[in-house]
């Protein structure tokens, strides 16, 4: 091999590493909580998360944004899911829309970017209920059943019938089934 093509290949592995170590640490940095809520349009998710049953996970650490909203299946996957959620996040911050997002108009996009996997990393057993001490209700059996396509094929993932597990907008505060989770959002407000 010629002294200029072997520098070359060289340099070009050199970079190729760099630009790869620089991706992943910004892919690590980005994926943070601490980042998430650098941004004060995040402040009432991290607020609905502290009230919310899936604060801490089963031995007690904080939940994490990523644990939720990243794939944690396949590198492309998560890389066009950070890419997409990203460039929409800083379009809302800088275009000004941050403090009145419409809520009830991003509910059926941000249900798509929560992965199943992400939520059965934590809940394996689909016949136990969340905090295993016991069955799932009749109802819940059943669904997980048809989710699991024993009784059928679910078109919805789990955040498609666990709806407000995690955050709670104040218009879906008025539904029974979210009353207790409305109530400690209301003592964790100002």
């Amino acid at each position: 091999m010629p002294p200029r093509s072997r520098s070359f290949w060289i340099m070009a592995v050199g970079l190729a590493v760099v630009a790869l170590g620089a991706s992943a640490y910004g892919v690590k940095a980005t994926s943070t909580t601490a980042f998430c809520m650098s941004c004060h349009e995040m402040k009432v998710y991290q607020t609905e998360l502290d009230a919310s049953p899936h604060a801490k996970d089963a031995k007690g650490a904080p939940i994490g944004c990523s644990q939720c909203h990243i794939p944690g299946t396949g590198l492309v996957r998560m890389v066009a899911a950070k890419t997409y959620l990203g460039v929409k996040d800083i379009w809302a911050h800088y275009g000004g829309k941050g403090e009145d997002m419409d809520r009830a108009a991003m509910q059926p996009m941000a249900r798509r970017f929560v992965d199943d996997a992400n939520c059965r990393a934590c809940h394996q057993d689909l016949t136990r209920n969340a905090k295993n001490d016991g069955a799932v209700s009749e109802t819940g059996r059943l669904a997980h059943e048809n989710y699991e396509g024993k009784n059928g094929i679910s078109r919805s993932g789990c955040a498609g019938c666990h709806r407000n597990m995690a955050h709670l907008p104040r218009f879906d505060q008025r539904l029974a089934a979210n009353a207790k989770f409305a109530a400690k959002l209301k003592e964790a407000r100002p």
